[in-house]
């Protein structure tokens, strides 16, 4: 992704970002309490705030279904914190173009506030024997792959 060079670009990420994030991250919400996870964070209430800044309109998310095994759970939670690494990079930019904490850059000013969820991941990944890191990393494929349907879809490029 990089700097974002215009509003439009940072919108368009935002866009990108809801039709990916917000089904994937309600899949881990709803992942039963007996596997013990809290692995993912609900940063899709400040993306949507995000978006009625910008005055963009909540985009159609790109439906996904994630298994409820363990494996399954990580993989899909590593795609998701593991974006927060980057946003500590995107988060550096945004406020040449007038974006911050408190409007516009909500979602990636959460995401970017701590790594203690990528840390705790990390912890739950190195208990996994190798077929479950096999289900891990499928599970992970899927979540990239559905992103770069969300980013690339038909209905995207005219949004």
């Amino acid at each position: 992704m990089g700097v974002f060079s215009s509003r439009d670009s940072y919108a368009r990420f935002l866009q990108g970002t809801f039709r990916h994030r917000a089904p994937v991250e309600s899949e881990l919400l709803a992942v039963p309490a007996t596997l013990g996870l809290s692995l993912s964070r609900n940063l899709i209430p400040d993306l949507k705030k995000d978006l009625a800044d910008l005055a963009l309109p909540v985009p159609a998310a790109t439906p996904f279904h994630l298994s409820n095994d363990m494996a399954s759970v990580l993989g899909a939670a590593y795609v998701l914190e593991g974006s927060a690494l980057g946003a500590r990079v995107l988060v550096k930019g945004l406020d040449a173009l007038g974006f911050g904490p408190e409007f516009g850059a909500r979602y990636l000013s959460a995401q970017a506030s701590s790594l203690d969820s990528w840390r705790a991941l990390l912890v739950e990944l190195d208990r996994l024997d190798r077929q479950e890191w096999e289900a891990a990393a499928r599970s992970a494929r899927a979540v990239f792959t559905h992103a770069i349907q969300a980013f690339t879809s038909k209905e995207f490029a005219t949004a």
